[in-house]
């Protein structure tokens, strides 16, 4: 069970019957009717409002309910299902505040490979109770079984890579059985955009990262994204059976944060100079095509239109992958990253100069480690010069291996836009927004290959109102 996508009126309450959840989910071949609550306490003695939601075969017994509450926005409230005899457990929700509103505390999280590490950070999360969560992608990983002890691999997916429908929505149950994710699940509403690993590392648009897959890729992928809206709580319509599935849509947390959600997979163009990593020769020609989009024309008037027009005091963009420049005397580290992208970044980094952009927040995700940026608009590449314009906060995973060494740590912090980065670690961000102040608290596990391993602060960093800098919270 879940909830997400709340504005001032309603949230999304998810739910999906599975009573044998690995194995196809176990449900008769007949819809369900699920009766939901919503309520201002835990024994919901005083419930706001009620439905019946039918849990169709066609979407694997899974329910997208509306559940509206009038008069209850920004105020914690309390959900459950009951089929029959069998209720739910009991979650938490809010409505996003309709208006004025001082002080909101969010998380920021993604990439949890499951064969990889612990959810032990989703513990943390659900202990620490935030307004709600805004997941960057990576929720489920598609790779093969691997074996336990292998490396740090400490559980096994226990199945082939998933190919079609049936495989995908039995990889979603697996993860959702861990009860650190449930936990997180039921401490809040969250905003859930995806990455690659919910369908196939690194591919790009139809292009699969195998080009030997290609011919079947375009009926894998609308699988795989029918299976993520079937397990996710999205105020979205089903994936179409074939074409575009416009997951980008725009969100406000009343009248201090407004924040646009992304898409940087479906529409970007192939990965340039055949996405060779860590080359250290000058990026090749095709890396500087202006035609060449990571967000295609469409999402980036998109944004154009919505960031910096939400009238709230700060204007986030949520999405996947490194947008700061890390290239390095004129190479290209990372060609799936926004540096594989550099005139559709400029061009989203030129609004932010161009319309006086107050107070622009990036988050993102994918890579692995913790990191801090400055993101500058008109900078030469190498980023060592330009016109600040906005912070970017990214997260570490939430279990997935790191993929640069910690030993590299003094490298990634030389790059002239990283403020700092911490390599070694898995972990979130926990954000605390005022009018005055955006402060992103950096919480580590000490080792997510340990399942009740602690979690810890590493830093703290605040950017103030009116300053697109960051400064190191004095502890």
């Amino acid at each position: 069970m879940a909830s997400g996508d709340p504005d001032a009126t309603s949230v999304v309450l998810w739910t999906r019957l599975a009573p044998d959840p690995l194995h196809g989910g176990g449900m008769p071949d007949q819809d369900v009717d699920v009766l939901w609550e919503i309520a201002r306490d835990t024994e919901f003695t005083d419930v706001v409002n009620s439905g019946i939601v039918t849990a169709r075969v066609e979407d694997a017994h899974s329910i997208h309910a509306i559940a509206t509450s009038p008069a209850s926005e920004g105020r914690q409230l309390f959900y459950r299902f009951r089929v029959g005899d069998h209720i739910s457990q009991t979650g938490r929700t809010r409505l996003a505040p309709a208006d004025s509103v001082d002080t909101a505390t969010f998380v920021s999280a993604s990439c949890q490979n499951y064969q990889q590490g612990f959810f032990t950070a989703h513990r943390d999360i659900a202990e620490q109770q935030p307004d709600f969560l805004v997941w960057l992608g990576d929720y489920i990983y598609e790779g093969a079984a691997a074996t336990v002890g292998d490396g740090e691999i400490v559980r096994t997916h226990g199945t082939p890579e998933p190919m079609d429908l049936a495989a995908y929505r039995d990889r979603y149950a697996l993860y959702k059985l861990d009860e650190h994710l449930q936990a997180a699940h039921q401490a809040c509403p969250w905003f859930v955009i995806w990455d690659d690993h919910e369908v196939e590392n690194n591919y790009a648009g139809i292009v699969p990262q195998d080009a030997a897959d290609a011919p079947t890729f375009v009926s894998r992928r609308q699988a795989a994204y029918r299976a993520w809206w079937e397990h996710q709580p999205v105020r979205l319509d089903p994936p179409p059976e074939t074409g575009e599935y416009r997951i980008y849509r725009a969100v406000r947390w009343g009248d201090l944060i407004g924040m646009t959600l992304l898409d940087t997979r479906q529409y970007r163009s192939d990965q340039a100079c055949l996405d060779v990593v860590l080359s250290t020769a000058p990026a090749c020609p095709e890396t500087f095509d202006p035609t060449r989009t990571l967000t295609g024309p469409d999402q980036e008037q998109f944004i154009v239109d919505t960031v910096g027009s939400q009238g709230t005091s700060w204007n986030v963009i949520a999405q996947q992958i490194v947008m700061a420049d890390v290239t390095l005397n004129g190479a290209v580290l990372n060609y799936d990253q926004w540096d594989g992208y550099p005139s559709n970044r400029e061009q989203i980094l030129r609004h932010l100069e161009d319309n006086a952009v107050p107070n622009a927040i990036v988050l993102s995700g994918d890579i692995h480690l913790a990191g801090v940026a400055v993101l500058k608009a008109q900078a030469s590449m190498g980023g060592a010069d330009g016109v600040p314009v906005a912070v970017e906060f990214v997260d570490t995973s939430i279990s997935s291996s790191g993929l640069v060494p910690p030993s590299f740590a003094a490298v990634v912090t030389s790059f002239p836009e990283i403020v700092d980065a911490e390599l070694a670690h898995r972990g979130y961000t926990l954000h605390t927004v005022t009018r005055e102040t955006w402060t992103a608290r950096y919480r580590i596990v000490d080792s997510a290959l340990v399942p009740e391993s602690t979690v810890s602060d590493y830093n703290s960093y605040i950017v103030d109102a009116g300053v697109p800098a960051v400064r190191i919270a004095v502890t």
